[in-house]
């Protein structure tokens, strides 16, 4: 409390609930007067704040799944810190997914997908609530391409004709048009069967 003139000035400080007494003295000719009178100032629920923020993730594609420590993410003043509640939703679920339980944030990379995605993650004490935002960006890479329609064993009489099998399924590239993959074959007995790749 504080007097200037004849205003008196009650600072409430913050996050502080209670009871004070104030003594207000009026002094004139070296005699004082005083006034007593009791300020009670009743809690309220104040919302969990971020305590401290998650910086921003950059990933190469395909990388393992990432782990985050929200212990000291948010404070509730009015609370329990470890009873306030986490949740985590991803803009894009192609991309990664966000799931949390307990204290752990964990982000799940989609395979062969590449691009940005905000990850909002919420804390909830006593029915009220504060999100904290990051990006997420993952950064393309070259995949190889994969053996899609694997050829069957082939089995002929000595003698037979010649083989000739389709090539043009049996590889497959998710960067790439699998028209532009170039395919060769080696055979390990020559002196059995040669092979040659023509086209597709």
């Amino acid at each position: 409390a504080s007097v200037s003139g004849n205003t008196l000035t009650l600072d409430y400080q913050a996050n502080q609930h209670g009871s004070a007494t104030i003594n207000v003295t009026g002094t004139s000719n070296g005699q004082d007067a005083n006034d007593t009178f009791t300020v009670t100032v009743a809690a309220v629920d104040d919302p969990p704040v971020a305590a401290n923020s998650i910086a921003d993730v950059t990933v190469n594609e395909d990388v393992a799944d990432k782990t985050i420590d929200l212990s000291n993410m948010f404070n509730d003043v009015d609370d329990d810190n470890a009873s306030i509640t986490k949740t985590a939703v991803s803009s894009e679920v192609s991309l990664v997914t966000a799931s949390v339980i307990g204290n752990a944030l964990t982000l799940n990379f989609q395979p062969n997908q590449f691009g940005t995605a905000t990850i909002t993650l919420t804390g909830t004490s006593n029915g009220q609530s504060v999100d904290q935002i990051f990006t997420v960006t993952v950064t393309v890479a070259n995949d190889p391409p994969v053996v899609a329609n694997p050829i069957t064993d082939v089995n002929v009489l000595e003698d037979a004709a010649d083989t000739t099998i389709d090539l043009s399924n049996l590889f497959n590239d998710v960067d790439d048009d699998n028209a532009s993959i170039t395919k060769t074959a080696v055979s390990s007995a020559p002196s059995l069967v040669t092979v040659s790749v023509s086209g597709d």
